[in-house]
């Protein structure tokens, strides 16, 4: 065997490799890029018209990961939240993983123990003349009255129809929205009339960043989606995602309590309302 010969048909055939990985990795780069080009930018923007959809907010131009984050759902407690709300003066009346609590004209339905429901029948005027900055007065003092209070807590909008302004909350976890965790706040002439709260809590940071299609490339999505026409877009920004139906819970979600998340992008429409895409 002609070992030099041989050695020269490997060294010209690693040469070979290389320049072809080499190749695949700048078209592979050239087409993420392209996503994030003006011109891609700009028929993006011109198809979402196209569907009355509105951008009112710039797209991010950002190569996007995250690493996933194990979640865990916040376990309630009706004991706990009579304490919280009621000083423990309310009735409560077990169902199995339902629970209610009562108090005068306040009720609260909690759901599998994650899922709360507050509603306040009082009829009683407290308030003329609502704005956006009353509200927002409002549903603080009720948010730390209750003991809702939570440093990873963020005002994320306010909104009115007919009367009724609404509240809405988000969790934050290293200065990323974690989806879908929420508390919103329904407020009237009377005061706060209903709250509802799901939240998640982390267990477990991940280490492996997860990469996911740019903000022009994933927004495409939406030219597909009823709810999202007619509408303006307010904000785009990535958030770290759980869905149940990605773990074990298909066949029953209500038996979902933690699992991983995903990296996925967060929608806010100008209504308050969000939609989160995450395709890869």
């Amino acid at each position: 065997m002609d070992w030099s010969k041989a050695k020269t048909i490997l060294i010209v055939s690693f040469l070979i490799t290389n320049i072809l990985l080499g190749v695949f990795v700048v078209s592979s780069d050239n087409m993420e890029d392209a996503t994030l080009s003006e011109e891609f930018k700009r028929d993006v923007i011109s198809m979402l018209n196209e569907k009355d959809i509105e951008l009112n907010t710039q797209l991010p131009t950002i190569n996007p990961s995250l690493p996933p984050i194990i979640v865990e759902y916040e376990q309630l407690k009706a004991v706990k939240i009579n304490e919280d709300f009621f000083q423990s003066k309310g009735d409560i009346i077990l169902r199995g993983n339902s629970s209610q609590i009562v108090y005068g004209r306040e009720v609260i339905e909690i759901k599998n123990n994650k899922i709360l429901n507050y509603k306040n029948g009082s009829k009683d005027i407290k308030y003329e003349n609502l704005n956006r900055e009353k509200v927002e007065d409002i549903v603080r003092k009720f948010i730390s009255n209750r003991n809702l209070d939570r440093d990873n807590m963020e005002l994320t909008s306010i909104t009115e129809s007919e009367n009724i302004y609404i509240a809405r909350f988000s969790k934050i976890y290293k200065d990323k929205y974690v989806e879908r965790a929420y508390l919103n706040i329904f407020v009237d002439e009377t005061g706060v009339k209903s709250a509802e709260k799901l939240w998640l809590e982390i267990i477990d940071d991940g280490e492996k960043e997860i990469y996911i299609n740019t903000a022009p490339k994933a927004i495409l999505s939406l030219l597909n989606m009823e709810e999202a026409k007619g509408r303006i877009i307010e904000d785009i920004s990535i958030c770290y995602y759980f869905d149940p139906e990605e773990e074990d819970y298909i066949e029953d979600l209500k038996d979902a309590k933690k699992g991983k998340t995903i990296p996925a992008w967060r929608v806010l429409f100008d209504d308050g309302n969000r939609i989160i895409i995450d395709n890869y």
